[in-house]
């Protein structure tokens, strides 16, 4: 379903975990990020770029290697791809499997294909200009260690991928202490670029500063709870179900995970 729809930005809704797929319209280009879930979802994002398209460039973000947000790669084989460096060097037969096993168990008919990167981003503050559009890509490991925001000026957006999400807790699978470091960077992307759009990769835009803002500190506070061994404050948004719950719990096994290797490296110090 469609989310939101403003000037240059249509925002897209998976029915599945409020999984956000986004295209970006300039007067250069077509910038389409993480085409997910279902074949027929999929199938709308594409049939739209084809809409509007008249002889543009079309491009593709991936944000991160997870298999939700490559799942619909397929469907964008002609596009100009950007990842970062550690996307290309990811497990890609492991996301491959993924998504697979997603498709034979709800008997869906797509095919597997794992992005191949056109425009590979080895460092924060990379730009890209496309006529008098400028992508601007960081480098925000935390949630994943391929992960990948960027900046769309003149639009003034920015495309967060798995952060500040108002829908679930922040999802700690590669490191607590780097994800503290990219909301950080985030937050400092809100004020320099002066950012009227967020959009994260799992729940609702935000186009109000001060909620940006807030939706950065609940994830922040949250870990940094976590790495005090305390529990944390619960958002109010964030849902109390036994999915989230669950989550919750692997994000103490990970940070338990980082005390340990911390322990056993200082033994060797």
């Amino acid at each position: 379903m469609i989310q939101a729809r403003m000037h240059g930005v249509t925002v897209y809704e998976s029915t599945l975990m409020k999984t956000t797929s986004t295209l970006i319209e300039t007067p250069d280009c077509l910038i389409v990020v993480d085409p997910s879930w279902l074949p027929e979802e999929i199938a709308v994002i594409r049939r739209d770029v084809e809409i509007v398209r008249r002889d543009r460039p079309l491009y593709v973000v991936y944000t991160h290697a997870h298999f939700d947000h490559i799942i619909g790669a397929y469907a964008f084989r002609d596009a100009i791809t950007i990842a970062s460096k550690s996307f290309v060097e990811s497990d890609q037969e492991h996301a491959l499997r993924e998504v697979r096993s997603f498709c034979e168990s709800y008997y869906l008919d797509m095919p597997a294909v794992f992005p191949v990167v056109d425009h590979v981003i080895s460092e924060s503050d990379t730009t890209l200009k496309i006529g008098k559009t400028r992508l601007t890509f960081f480098l925000t490991p935390g949630h994943e260690a391929s992960h990948l925001s960027f900046v769309v000026m003149p639009l003034h957006l920015l495309i967060c991928g798995d952060y500040a999400s108002d829908v679930e807790v922040p999802l700690i699978e590669h490191d607590s202490g780097e994800y503290l470091t990219t909301l950080e960077l985030l937050e400092s992307f809100i004020y320099e670029y002066e950012i009227q759009l967020m959009i994260p990769g799992h729940g609702h835009i935000c186009d109000v500063r001060t909620e940006m803002i807030e939706r950065l500190h609940a994830g922040y506070n949250y870990i940094l709870a976590l790495r005090a061994n305390k529990e944390p404050e619960w958002d109010a948004s964030w849902p109390r179900t036994n999915f989230m719950n669950r989550l919750h719990e692997k994000n103490k096994r990970q940070i338990a995970k980082e005390e340990e290797a911390r322990l056993s490296r200082r033994q060797f110090d």
